[in-house]
């Protein structure tokens, strides 16, 4: 068909079968990387990569999502240099979580990790998956 000389209704049927194609191609896409995940076991926070031996190579990663109260961890007697926090310049002085510093308090300061528990909750994230021809 020359999208050219085509009416108006003739290209919105394209565009249609388009978006309809589309659907269908991420629901099969998000199958395969959930089927694949499954196959793919790697730590809550961690990555795989595995060679198919066909000249592909598939990589899994998993990260954990964070939800937290940062007034409620602010307002905890933690010491400046232990809280998992940073200021956010800007106008007002704001403060965001800081994932890494979180993750080596959970390492190293299991009686910080204790008190900051009821202010941080992580699930995890939708696994990633990756290929790499060669």
């Amino acid at each position: 068909m020359d999208t050219e000389t085509s009416s108006l209704y003739e290209l919105a049927c394209i565009l249609a079968d388009a978006k309809s194609e589309e659907g269908t191609a991420k629901k099969k896409r998000i199958s395969a990387e959930e089927q694949i995940a499954a196959r793919i076991e790697t730590s809550a926070t961690g990555s795989k990569t595995v060679d198919t031996g066909e000249g592909l190579k598939v990589t899994v990663k998993r990260a954990l999502g964070y939800t937290v109260d940062i007034d409620a961890i602010r307002n905890l007697d933690i010491p400046e240099g232990v809280i998992p926090l940073k200021l956010v310049p800007s106008v007002e002085a704001t403060y965001a979580f800081d994932v890494k510093a979180y993750e080596n308090i959970v390492e190293n300061h299991p009686d910080v990790a204790a008190r900051l528990a009821s202010c941080v909750t992580s699930k995890p994230r939708k696994a990633s998956v990756t290929l790499k021809l060669g």
